[in-house]
């Protein structure tokens, strides 16, 4: 029994060391954990006070901006950050406490603008016309084939014959006098056709990755044919035409002299010239000016009171109506010129149609080419009798002869 009692004595007192120890230690841990959450507790807090007053000045730099910008989207974004700091400063404290040492400031959204869509790269050259097409050539459209005879024929030459008198005419013959004779002689005149062509090469490739680019194509030559066509029409009439005589019996006879009496003046040199006694009288029906001559002698010509003097009777839209003639503006007369022609007078004939033709010249199978052609072949004529139904001249110049002093 002694001996139990002993060892129980041992083991207590034992135990109560050990406890003692532990204790010990236990508080020396405490101490140091304590000291250690206090000195990390401080460096937290330092870094929170440090963190707050960058953001203090961040936000106070963005506060004084949004006072001097101009742009109310700045504004805006600047009013976005300012109210995030001051909503959540307490928020970031808490995240230092916790140890994360992570602050999240969410990005405040931008006004997207046309700004936002880039292009890195530069497009295909054609990539527009590939997808929208290419629009046609706008072309003026011819107006002297409106005044002149158009007709079509299967002779490659057209000849005709033009008569005149010769010698001799009627008389009043005495009883048992002699008769006079009269005789007239003819001559045969021919014309040959032109042939109006031009072409156009291409390739594979653009018709077919340009919509509708053949329709350009065709839709091009044909206009520039009938152009050019009407360009040789006007170089046939204008070489044709005889000059306007000045000091004539029209000179120095007409009172402040206007466009419309130049017009008069020429069409009586048609009237009053004809090619032998008894021809019939020809009469000029069109008038050929350019289109400056418009304003010149028509918008800019007033009478005594200041008001138009051709009142409301003509316009500027290329062609007109007035004191019976058809005035026709175009480019092909050079300003400050005017022809007068009758329209019945000028033969414009079709030989060969206008025809398209696809065709490949030298290796321009091996390189995916091709020609587009367009072409036709007619005749321009005017009777050699005829030629004096045509009038040009200058229009100062008809203007001062025709001035009266």
């Amino acid at each position: 029994m002694e001996i139990e009692k002993q060892v129980a004595e041992l083991v207590n007192e034992k135990v109560t060391t050990a406890k003692k120890e532990t204790e010990s230690k236990i508080d020396s841990v405490k101490s140091e954990l304590a000291s250690a959450i206090e000195l990390k507790h401080n460096e937290i807090s330092h870094s929170l006070v440090e963190a707050k007053s960058e953001l203090m000045e961040v936000k106070n730099a963005l506060s004084e901006m949004t006072k001097t910008s101009h742009k109310e989207e700045d504004k805006s974004i600047y009013a976005q950050v300012d109210k995030y700091i001051d909503d959540n400063v307490e928020a970031m404290r808490e995240q230092f406490k916790s140890g994360s040492g992570v602050i999240e400031i969410a990005k405040a959204v931008d006004t997207m603008t046309t700004a936002n869509g880039t292009l890195p790269t530069a497009l295909p050259a054609n990539y527009v016309a590939q997808t929208q097409g290419v629009p046609l050539v706008r072309f003026r459209r011819p107006k002297i084939f409106q005044y002149a005879n158009i007709f079509s024929t299967n002779q490659k030459t057209l000849p005709y014959v033009e008569a005149k008198p010769k010698e001799g005419d009627f008389a009043v013959v005495a009883e048992g006098g002699v008769k006079p004779q009269l005789d007239f002689s003819w001559i045969t005149r021919f014309i040959e056709p032109n042939k109006y062509a031009g072409w156009i090469k291409v390739t594979e490739e653009l018709l077919y990755d340009i919509p509708r680019f053949k329709t350009n194509i065709l839709d091009y030559i044909k206009n520039k044919h009938d152009l050019f066509k009407e360009k040789q029409v006007f170089t046939y009439l204008n070489t044709a035409a005889t000059a306007f005589v000045t000091a004539s019996v029209n000179t120095a006879s007409v009172v402040n002299p206007n466009i419309i009496d130049v017009v008069n003046a020429m069409n009586a040199q048609i009237v009053n010239t004809p090619n032998y006694t008894d021809e019939p009288e020809m009469y000029g029906d069109v008038v050929l000016m350019n289109y400056a001559d418009i304003f010149k002698y028509f918008s800019a010509v007033k009478d005594a009171t200041g008001r138009n003097l051709y009142g409301d009777d003509y316009n500027t839209t290329g062609m007109m109506r007035y004191n019976g003639y058809t005035f026709i503006f175009t480019p092909l007369v050079t300003a400050g010129n005017i022809v007068l022609y009758d329209s019945s007078k000028l033969d414009v004939s079709t030989y060969m149609d206008y025809v398209v033709k696809y065709g490949l010249i030298n290796d321009d199978f091996i390189k995916n080419q091709f020609v587009t052609l367009g072409e036709s072949r007619g005749h321009i004529h005017i009777k050699n009798h005829d030629k004096r139904a045509f009038v040009k001249g200058t229009i100062a110049t008809i203007m001062a002869d025709i001035k009266k002093p």
